[in-house]
């Protein structure tokens, strides 16, 4: 069967709609855990028996900065909080829509701890949806507030 659209007409659309992530696009901030070892200094096994040698493991974020179309969904249950609750805690119902185009940071989303939006943190809520008219051009996550 023919197809409607020529493949020059779906590319014009996929620039188009990429024009439009371009424009609304906003700097997120994905933190990955990475882990940094040091070396054995003196092994028993290879003749050194030095009791102080240790093996040292330090954990730290890393933070990767990317480009992203963000939506905070509206519909927050107003009956959230209770009479006895403190008002002035942030609420982690409700999400919030993300669309990353490449797939470095859709790799680096599947492996974060948390992402920062606005100066909020939130953490991973969904697995990737690949997005686009005729071929995937984007990955949209959601995202839930981390309390």
């Amino acid at each position: 069967m023919a197809d409607i659209l020529s493949a020059e007409e779906k590319a014009a659309i996929q620039a188009e709609l990429q024009n439009v992530r371009d424009t609304f696009a906003r700097d997120i901030y994905v933190y990955v855990k990475t882990k940094q070892t040091a070396s054995w200094g003196n092994n028993p096994f290879y003749g050194n028996s030095n009791p102080t040698s240790s093996l040292s493991s330090e954990e730290e974020l890393t933070k990767f900065t990317y480009e992203a179309t963000v939506l905070y969904e509206n519909n927050q249950n107003q009956e959230l909080f209770d009479g006895s609750a403190q008002a002035n805690l942030p609420s982690s119902e409700g999400t919030v829509r993300i669309k990353v185009s490449t797939s470095e940071a859709n790799e680096k989303i599947k492996i974060c701890e948390r992402i920062e939006i606005d100066g909020d943190l939130f953490v991973v809520d969904s697995d990737p949806k690949p997005i686009g008219p005729f071929s995937p051009q984007a990955f949209m996550w959601f995202l839930k507030r981390e309390n």
